[in-house]
């Protein structure tokens, strides 16, 4: 039986990570697990599976006792890293959004963990960082992603050595089909109507602006040491086909499934093994079509990608930059078009910073929040 931790329960993954250990009781038990901001849900998961190691990042303070069982509670800003110090699992899913992963996440690889990776700002904020590491420890990381485990079990297929292209599919969110012209005017809430998933608000904008596609870029060129120039990112709008790897034989294989992050999360933890899953299975009566970006309709996806042939903390800036102008988006502080303008100026105003550490990666992080929301005219 493996040993489940997850940073991040409460969200989106965690709780479809949860459904999966539920149905597959004699396969996967919980023995750690974190939450950020609703404690009621994550001690409702702890005191339902009665897990030994629980973390708390939130700030109002929380005791043992409020568990009604035995456990080993952490609290505060360090909560993450020393839950995933105490703690003991075979998998380590890291389902929590943001850098504030970083630091356990390089723990479980310490301690021999499998890393089921679905947070991609660990790769977009230190790559270079996290995969040396890795390499070093002779760490294993399983992409949780749709698009990263398609590619992922796609490989498989072939010899990395024969590898033409890594193509990754993007839907194109909720303004693929407004007139361009027409999106400054649009209410930022409709960035929220994804025609086909259910997530978070904020990576639900990412999706609308693509800018979550060229973090899936970056994370790509990361996970699988292959250069830009061999990334390619098209149109789906289907989901269905979730990522494709093609060959210098020229063959093209694909991954194709219902839009559902089981399944991806259940290889991650059952890998090499395909264990069956209550997943609904794929009709075979559909039409898939594909197309090129419009970097017209998608400008903030052409900058992420200028931020990645940069490499060095360009991508750490792009993505905290992001962090600010999503929020931005919402409270209709700045138009759509004004976003990518944003980024520019605030990727502009950084030097490059080829070699960095994890001290540099948090400092950088903070000083692009406070320029960023100078930028935009908040108060800092």
């Amino acid at each position: 039986m493996k040993k489940i931790a997850i940073i991040g329960v409460t969200g989106s993954i965690g709780r479809q990570a949860l459904d999966i250990i539920e149905k597959n009781k004699t396969d996967y038990v919980l023995s750690y697990i974190s939450a950020h901001s609703d404690f009621v849900s994550l001690s409702a998961v702890a005191r339902k599976h009665r897990v030994p190691v629980v973390s708390f990042s939130g700030k109002e303070p929380h005791s043992e006792a409020e568990f009604g069982y035995p456990c080993t509670f952490f609290q505060g800003d360090d909560a993450l890293v020393r839950g995933a110090e105490c703690a003991e699992y075979d998998v380590f899913l890291n389902a929590v959004v943001g850098i504030a992963a970083l630091a356990p996440t390089l723990v479980a690889m310490e301690k021999g963990a499998r890393i089921a990776l679905s947070n991609k700002e660990m790769l977009v904020c230190a790559g270079d960082l996290v995969m040396k590491k890795a390499k070093e420890l002779g760490a294993e990381i399983i992409p949780v992603d749709s698009e990263h485990s398609a590619i992922f079990q796609c490989l498989q297929s072939g010899e990395k050595k024969d590898v033409d292209t890594l193509i990754i599919t993007s839907s194109g969110g909720a303004f693929r089909d407004v007139p361009i012209s027409e999106l400054d005017a649009l209410d930022p809430i409709k960035s929220l109507d994804h025609p086909n998933w259910n997530m978070g608000r904020k990576i639900t904008v990412d999706c609308a602006t693509m800018v979550n596609k060229a973090f899936e870029v970056i994370e790509a060129k990361h996970l699988f040491s292959m250069p830009l120039a061999k990334i390619e990112t098209v149109l789906h709008r289907e989901s269905i086909v979730h990522s494709m790897v093609r060959f210098n034989d020229g063959s093209v294989i694909a991954q194709l499934a219902e839009p559902d992050m089981r399944l991806p999360i259940q290889y991650a933890f059952s890998y090499p093994e395909k264990k069956p899953s209550s997943v609904k299975r794929l009709p075979l009566s559909f039409d898939l079509t594909f197309r090129e970006v419009d970097l017209n309709r998608y400008p903030c996806f052409a900058v992420g990608l200028c931020a990645a042939e940069k490499g060095g903390l360009a991508p750490c800036a792009f993505m905290s930059a992001d962090e600010i102008i999503v929020t931005a988006y919402l409270e209709k502080k700045v138009k759509y078009s004004q976003m990518s303008d944003v980024f520019e100026k605030v990727l502009s105003h950084f030097p490059h910073v080829e070699t960095y550490d994890l001290s540099d990666v948090f400092y950088i992080n903070e000083e692009v929040k406070k320029y960023t929301r100078s930028v935009i005219g908040e108060r800092v």
